[in-house]
């Protein structure tokens, strides 16, 4: 049987949400294009928590939905948009218009931010990178300041290098496959920045499709990204990754990204559609609810098993 504190770990979506993510936090979301945690960022917007710095690699709809819901006051990242669907409205109008106010961004590469996260995750105040060098990225300073710094190699070489600062975070959100009661948490197919980013938070915050036995992570403990006791909540949330992908689970939801593209274009349809999918909905069993069964079950992966993997001495 778990120990009473493992087990405390479990909790409501929205409960957790309370307990970790207060307001003018530092909030490091998961997943490119795979696996984002989406199920927490609703639950942010509903329960109106503000003045967010929003920390990732590469936003999609998670930044724009929280922009849109008025949460973030600043951002530290690289793209922002929806990808083949197009321009990101809410993030548009908040930097053009001040709608529904102005956010701050402080822009870095994808790699750039990979190596600030993994300088905090290894608790070192920044890390050095060459790839940097020469862009303008470098130039262009918001808040952060210095944004970097550009330094020659003190051992003699005479090569440059771009100092970058960590990128901590107050708390790092991670959705996964699966994981145990103790929180070590399993992930398999694209992985992006998810190892370092999570490690970067103070406090981990983790939704699951589903929470198995020890035994079958220990069963196949090399995809096991974080261990339990780096986990402060999990979240049991089958399709907590919706509308995107989470392999071996289900496929994107590509009509209903499309719907919110098409709806977000002006401040009207984006309101509508916030109504109807985020403050409409109690939380996400209604949300599943609202989609309905028979569309879940369009979206459930096919069973393709990976061979067999003997692990024996």
């Amino acid at each position: 049987m778990a120990e009473p504190e493992v087990a405390g770990k479990l909790m409501p979506l929205a409960e957790a949400v309370k307990k970790l993510i207060p307001d003018g936090c530092r909030l490091r979301s998961g997943g490119i294009a795979v696996r984002k945690p989406f199920a927490v960022i609703y639950e942010v917007m509903r329960q109106r928590k503000r003045d967010l710095t929003f920390l990732m690699s590469g936003w999609t709809e998670d930044a724009d939905w929280l922009i849109g819901a008025g949460c973030v006051d600043k951002l530290e990242g690289s793209y922002l948009g929806l990808e083949a669907l197009g321009l990101a409205h809410c993030y548009r109008r908040a930097i053009e218009k001040g709608v529904p106010r102005r956010v701050l961004i402080e822009e870095y590469s994808n790699f750039g931010m990979t190596m600030r996260f993994m300088a905090a995750g290894m608790g070192l105040p920044f890390m050095p990178v060459k790839s940097q060098l020469g862009s303008d990225l470098l130039k262009v300073e918001s808040f952060r300041h210095p944004k970097a710094q550009v330094l020659e190699d003190p051992f003699g070489s005479g090569e440059k290098v771009a100092l970058l600062p960590a990128c901590p975070a107050d708390v790092a959100l991670l959705h996964a496959q699966r994981c145990d009661a103790d929180g070590n948490a399993q992930v398999w197919g694209q992985l992006g920045d998810d190892l370092w980013g999570t490690y970067a938070g103070k406090k981990v915050l983790l939704t699951v499709e589903e929470v198995v036995p020890t035994r079958v992570i220990r069963h196949d403990p090399n995809r096991t990204i974080v261990p339990g006791f780096r986990v402060d909540a999990i979240v049991a949330t089958p399709f907590g990754g919706h509308p995107y992908q989470v392999q071996g689970y289900y496929d994107t939801d590509r009509a209903f990204r499309r719907d919110y593209a098409a709806r977000s274009t002006t401040r009207e349809g984006w309101e509508s559609w916030a109504d109807e999918w985020v403050y409409g909905v109690e939380g996400h069993e209604e949300y599943l609810k609202k989609l309905g069964e028979e569309r879940l079950a369009r979206l459930r992966a096919k069973p393709v098993m990976s061979g067999k993997v003997n692990y024996g001495y």
